[in-house]
């Protein structure tokens, strides 16, 4: 049995190794620097991982890098996607997402802040990836760490794609890397989210105790978070019979979240939209819902207040302490994952069992749970019937995870077009630009999309 005194001790030991993996953090962003000529008695990058503590450490802070940043994933989407609205007049950068079309310039702070935060931890888990089997650890030990690696590194690279049309994919070969298109960049990242399910299940069980108690983030489950990202990532590809068998994988009675404990680690949602309150959620979310929906208030309670702009906005009601925690993936998403491959399978029968999963559970792993009637054949009689209540499902299930705005692309809502009235996109863009940072260091950055 796990006590609490076992997890105290665990988060302890814990949280000294990230206390080293902020100190390899700091040398990492140095990079392209002579880190001696610096501070001669400073360990290099190559010296830290040349040492099991320190491939440790990066791998604590990894983790650590990655839940700094989930708040730029969720503002970016539910920014684009039109779902949040800026409150003080002073916050300019994600204020032009709202606005979006030309406003979102390169050098937009969110435009850059994305990048690089993903681009660090991707960097982290190629560190990670090319020098782990060069020290020794336990096979336990290694194998856990080189999954965590693949895992972090293709859900970087997936909220990426979301937002930007090409991407590098290797960041530690080249100073100037080039860049792939999406669909490269989507095979890419499956292949490495198999590596890391084919990785973790080369050891038993038994071989990771280390690794669980030292290095993998508290409320972290890794099989089932990898099995979870290959079914979403297989689902925007557009490859359903894997989405399907790899949400089957997916064990629903347990729940994968990011750790903050007010401390050392800090929910950057939190911080950013409920203690400095720079943007709330809009009131149609609210009001659009299907009567008696359970994850409105989940999600959101209801306000009178309304944005810079004048949008009517609601208050969140999650992240509302520093230590809540973010969940990585959701029970209704893998119902809805599968729901969506059966449809566009035109498989209306089993896209309506798992629709009705989603609609009528009263609670899950996280908590969430609607509390709708079922819906019937007659109902969604159409692949197009079923697709949009699938669509308007994901919206409610999902508000907090950052896949809106890939969702009104694959649902071929309307896009952002200078021939259609604003009013009428789903999205304010359909790509970022590239950021003004990476274009004056790096020569192969492709061509800005209009919009």
């Amino acid at each position: 049995m796990i006590t609490l005194a076992t997890q105290e001790k665990d988060f302890a030991m814990k949280a000294n190794i990230l206390l080293i993996a902020l100190c390899c953090a700091i040398l990492v962003a140095l990079a392209g620097c002579s880190l001696d000529q610096l501070s001669p008695n400073a360990p290099t990058d190559a010296q830290v991982l040349s040492t099991p503590e320190g491939v440790k450490a990066v791998a604590v802070g990894m983790q650590a890098q990655y839940g700094e940043g989930v708040n730029e994933t969720v503002e970016v989407s539910n920014f684009l996607a039109k779902m949040f609205a800026t409150m003080p007049a002073s916050v300019l950068g994600l204020r032009e997402l709202e606005t979006g079309g030309t406003d979102v310039q390169p050098f937009n702070g969110t435009v850059n802040n994305m990048w690089s935060t993903h681009f660090r931890t991707i960097k982290s888990a190629e560190d990670l990836i090319n020098n782990a089997p060069k020290v020794p650890l336990t096979p336990g030990t290694r194998s856990g760490i080189l999954a965590l690696a693949r895992l972090f590194k293709a859900m970087s690279l997936g909220e990426l794609i979301e937002c930007y049309e090409k991407l590098p994919i290797e960041v530690t070969t080249s100073t100037t890397p080039i860049f792939a298109d999406r669909t490269t960049v989507l095979n890419y990242v499956i292949s490495l989210l198999e590596a890391a399910r084919d990785e973790y299940a080369s050891q038993p069980g038994s071989a990771y105790t280390d690794f669980n108690s030292t290095i993998l983030g508290i409320g972290l489950d890794l099989p089932n978070t990898i099995q979870a990202m290959i079914a979403r990532y297989a689902l925007i590809k557009g490859d359903y019979a894997k989405a399907i068998a790899a949400a089957n994988a997916v064990d629903l009675t347990k729940s994968s979240s990011l750790f903050y404990n007010s401390t050392t680690s800090r929910n950057p949602i939190y911080l950013i939209a409920i203690q400095t309150v720079y943007y709330k959620p809009v009131r149609s979310f609210r009001l659009s819902a299907e009567a008696g929906d359970g994850r409105v208030a989940y999600w959101v309670s209801a306000s009178t207040a309304t944005s810079f702009l004048g949008t009517p906005v609601d208050d969140f009601a999650q992240f509302k302490t520093d230590n809540a925690k973010y969940y990585v993936y959701l029970p209704g998403e893998i119902m809805l994952i599968k729901a969506e491959a059966y449809a566009r399978q035109n498989d209306l029968a089993n896209a309506l069992t798992e629709v009705n999963r989603a609609r009528t559970k009263t609670t899950d792993a996280a908590g969430i749970g609607a509390n709708l009637p079922a819906k019937t054949s007659a109902q969604l009689s159409t692949q197009q019937a079923m697709l949009d209540e699938i669509y308007n499902q994901r919206l409610y299930e999902l508000l907090m995870l950052g896949t809106r705005l890939g969702d009104t692309r694959r649902f071929n809502k309307q896009a952002a077009d200078p021939a259609v009235p604003k009013a009428q996109w789903s999205r304010t863009r359909n790509w970022f630009p590239y950021p003004d940072t990476e274009r004056l260091s790096n020569p192969n950055t492709p061509a800005d999309p209009s919009l």
